[in-house]
């Protein structure tokens, strides 16, 4: 999914949880992988080369996703946890939502990522489509009748 679908969720999120900046934070700070890879790979300040990457379903650099996995998941979600508790929980649900945000549309081999020569399934939400756009829609709307 793309970037304002996850902060949606995490708006959701904070507001049913009454904390919004551990929610954002669950929701969107996963992508930070993203960054490092472009910057890993020279085009974090190229334009061009950026706005192609940032359409593409699929990593063809291989390495953006080491925070998007179970594995990932649960052991930042511990630690969380163990800082405090109801930050934890909230964080968590939020970036285990961000995860399954992303299986919707199989941009991630959730939940075998780093096993990634399995794909089991097709994308429910095509990735960067109408279809995203109008489920992105619909979340805002929960996000303002909440």
């Amino acid at each position: 999914m793309l970037l304002p679908t996850h902060f949606i969720a995490g708006l959701i999120i904070g507001k049913l949880t009454g904390n919004y900046p551990a929610s954002l934070i669950g929701s969107m700070a996963i992508d930070l992988d993203h960054v490092i890879s472009y910057f890993k790979h020279g085009i974090l300040f190229k334009p061009k080369k950026l706005a192609v990457a940032m359409m593409e379903r699929r990593d063809p650099r291989g390495d953006h996703r080491f925070l998007h996995n179970v594995f990932s998941w649960a052991a930042i979600s511990i630690l969380v946890l163990i800082l405090d508790k109801g930050i934890g929980l909230i964080f968590g649900f939020a970036y285990l939502a961000h995860l399954v945000l992303d299986a919707l549309n199989n941009a991630d081999l959730f939940p075998l990522f780093p096993i990634n020569k399995i794909n089991l399934r097709k994308p429910i939400i095509k990735y960067f489509s109408i279809q995203e756009l109008i489920f992105t829609s619909f979340l805002l709307l929960v996000f303002f009748i909440l």
